[in-house]
């Protein structure tokens, strides 16, 4: 790839995984405000349950505990921002925003099983909290900027909306398997060739029945928009479908 100062090699390749399904796993409590807090998971239930019913002070007191307790915690890092925002402390809210997106982004880019496995809902609080802390920071320069719309939009690109109730086989259940007929190559951003960002994006996906690329979820990506770009190839690929039985099936 050329640039005016260099021409250097980068390698800039999308590699799709298929998979039978992909399942997020959630975790729900019914923990009663007002009893008390056993564990930092409970802590962190109670702590959002208070905020969402306008009790930021108290909020924040079982938040901070959580959070003492369990320094990754994307939801509690999440909401306690959010909890001293409505009380107005700008500066403790910034750090807690800071934490939360700094921790999801620490996340996907160190382990593909971790990246897998992070909840969609901590996604998206990450990628708010980048946003607020931006907003909270006072006359953030251009690269700071740049820097935190950038993460903000990696940890947003990894929580795609999912095609539900499709039927996908593993490579063992079908007759034949998909064949490719036409791969679109992705082409950098100019942020990417800027900072001079090389590697490789892998994608997890269905390929349908009908033709269709589905369910995209990014398992490895790259900043500065090239996850973006990848799964844009991605869902132009070309290709007939696996078969089972002579009919054609997802997987």
């Amino acid at each position: 790839m050329q640039s005016s100062h260099r021409i250097a090699t980068l390698h800039f390749g999308v590699a799709i995984f298929l998979f039978l399904s992909l399942i997020v796993l959630g975790t729900s409590t019914s923990t009663n405000a007002q009893q008390p807090a056993s564990n930092p998971s409970e802590e962190r239930d109670r702590g959002i349950q208070l905020y969402q019913q306008g009790d930021a002070m108290g909020a924040i007191e079982l938040l901070r505990k959580a959070v003492e307790h369990h320094k990754d915690d994307i939801s509690a890092w999440h909401c306690l921002g959010l909890s001293l925002q409505q009380v107005e402390k700008r500066d403790d809210a910034r750090k807690a925003h800071e934490k939360a997106a700094k921790i999801a982004d620490a996340l996907l880019s160190s382990s593909l099983d971790r990246a897998i496995n992070l909840p969609k809902t901590q996604l998206l609080e990450a990628a708010d909290s980048a946003e607020r802390y931006l907003a909270l920071s006072v006359h953030p320069s251009k690269k700071k900027t740049e820097e935190w719309r950038d993460r903000a939009d990696f940890l947003r690109v990894f929580a795609p909306s999912n095609d539900l109730g499709v039927k996908a086989y593993s490579g063992k259940d079908v007759t034949t398997k998909p064949r490719v007929l036409s791969k679109p190559e992705p082409t950098y951003t100019e942020d990417a060739r800027k900072h001079q960002i090389t590697g490789t994006v892998i994608l997890r996906c269905i390929f349908a029945a009908d033709g269709r690329v589905i369910n995209i979820v990014p398992i490895r990506g790259l900043r500065y928009g090239l996850t973006r770009k990848a799964i844009t190839v991605a869902y132009a690929i070309k290709f007939i479908p696996a078969t089972k039985d002579g009919h054609p099936v997802s997987m």
